[in-house]
């Protein structure tokens, strides 16, 4: 695993001015907004509608305490002694996956964090015509952290993080280059360690 470096002052000044990369994006499959060629995206399923209702457990806004704890705790083996530790963890995970596999890989993920992130991850690990898609294409990600630093400004408390990622596949996913991404996150400190609570992709 590469280690994550110090934060440059050009970096500092992409993110404060909100710098996006200028490739062309397929549509945002999964939650995760992949770069792609200009050539034509292909036509999508519709995602299945959304179950009507609360389910029967959770009707007239409840919830059981038992499953409430479960959703908003995280195993100690998987709590990071430090917070850039946590976040070097997830993001090698976030952005190390192939498409084949991306259901289990959301579920380490969800595994991995609490609160929001959880949730975003539990989401996109039950898309199944987004999987679909991207499997359909032979979509992989791979890529590495280059770096992990405290956000400014308006952002005070969150953090940023770099990585450098490589998507392949075929179809508009052929040929694409490396290319750098921007993640906004945020950490919870839990009893025994830190936990990502919150991942938020700028670019």
């Amino acid at each position: 695993m590469r280690r994550a470096h110090p934060i440059v002052p050009l970096l500092a000044a992409t993110v404060a001015l909100g710098g996006c990369a200028s490739t062309p994006l397929a549509p945002a499959l999964l939650g995760r907004p992949i770069a792609a060629n200009s050539r034509p995206s292909p036509i999508l399923p519709a995602p299945a509608p959304a179950p009507a209702g609360d389910p029967a457990g959770e009707q007239g806004g409840t919830i059981p305490a038992s499953r409430l704890a479960a959703e908003q705790s995280v195993s100690r083996s998987l709590l990071a002694a430090t917070p850039q530790l946590a976040l070097e963890r997830y993001a090698t995970a976030y952005v190390n996956w192939r498409a084949a596999q991306l259901p289990e890989h959301e579920t380490l993920l969800a595994r991995m964090s609490v609160g929001p992130a959880r949730l975003v991850a539990q989401q996109t690990a039950a898309s199944a015509s987004g999987a679909a898609a991207l499997a359909a294409n032979q979509v992989a990600n791979s890529g590495w952290i280059l770096a992990i630093a405290p956000a400014q400004g308006a952002d005070t408390g969150q953090w940023v993080v770099v990585t450098e990622e490589q998507t392949t596949g075929s179809g508009v996913y052929a040929g694409l280059p490396p290319a750098p991404h921007v993640t906004l996150a945020t950490v919870t400190r839990e009893d025994g360690g830190w936990v990502v609570s919150a991942w938020n992709p700028q670019t």
